[in-house]
C-alpha cells in the first residue's frame, strides 16, 4: 500500500539522516587537531625565539639579535611561567654577554626552561585535542545509536500493529474484487480497533 510505504520510508529517512549527522559530526571533530595546531602557533614562535637566543649567546655572541628575539618573546607570552623566565633573562643577559660565565650559564638555563614550558604546553594541548576528539565522537555516536534503536523498535512495532494489518485488509479487498469471494480478514489482530474494522469488513463481505 502506498501509505504504508510512505510511513516505512519516512522511518528509513530518519535513520539515514541520523547517520549523515553522525558522520558529519565525526568529520568535524577530526578537523579539531589542525585547529589546535593553529592555536599552538604562539608556542612555536616562542620556541623559535628561545633557540635564536641560545644561538646568539652561545655561539654567535650577537647581542642585537639576542635582544631582538628577547623583545619578541616578551610580546608572545601565553603560558604560566613564561613571564618569570623572560624577566630573569632580561635582567641578567648583559653580564653574560660581557663574559660572566656563571651568568651566561644561568641565562642558558632560563632559556632552556622557557623552551620546556612551551614544549609541555604544546604536548598538553595535543593530548587535550585527542581527548576532546574521542569524547566528541562518542557524544555523537551514542545519540545516533539511540535513534537507530528507537527508530527500528518503532518501525518493527508499527509494522506489526499497523502496516501488516492494513496490508492484510488491502489484500482481502483486492482478492474479493479479483474473484476470490471466500477470503476474509483474520479473526484476530493485535489492535482492538483494527479487529473491529476487520469484523466490519467481514460482515460487509458476508452480506454480498
Amino acid at each position: 500500500m502506498n501509505f504504508a510505504r510512505r510511513i516505512y520510508y519516512s522511518f528509513i529517512f530518519i535513520l539515514i539522516c541520523s547517520t549523515v549527522i553522525t558522520i558529519a559530526g565525526i568529520r568535524g571533530f577530526q578537523r579539531l587537531a589542525p585547529f589546535v595546531s593553529t592555536l599552538n602557533s604562539s608556542n612555536t614562535e616562542t620556541l623559535y625565539y628561545a633557540e635564536q637566543m641560545l644561538s646568539s649567546i652561545s655561539a654567535k655572541k650577537d647581542l642585537k639579535q639576542f635582544e631582538k628575539n628577547l623583545e619578541k618573546a616578551k610580546h608572545n607570552i601565553t603560558e604560566p611561567g613564561e613571564k618569570e623566565a623572560i624577566n630573569k633573562i632580561a635582567d641578567n643577559y648583559l653580564p653574560a654577554f660581557n663574559g660572566d660565565k656563571k651568568t651566561e650559564e644561568e641565562i642558558v638555563n632560563e632559556i632552556t626552561e622557557l623552551s620546556k614550558i612551551n614544549r609541555i604546553a604544546m604536548e598538553q594541548a595535543g593530548l587535550r585535542a585527542k581527548k576532546m576528539q574521542s569524547v566528541g565522537i562518542w557524544i555523537i555516536i551514542f545519540p545516533s545509536i539511540f535513534i537507530w534503536i528507537i527508530g527500528l523498535t518503532l518501525l518493527a512495532r508499527l509494522k506489526k500493529t499497523f502496516i501488516k494489518p492494513m496490508q492484510e485488509l488491502n489484500d482481502v479487498i483486492f482478492d474479493y474484487n479479483s474473484g476470490n469471494r471466500m477470503r476474509r480478514c483474520p479473526s484476530y489482530t493485535v489492535s482492538k480497533d483494527l479487529q473491529k474494522l476487520y469484523d466490519g469488513i467481514n460482515r460487509i463481505l458476508d452480506e454480498k
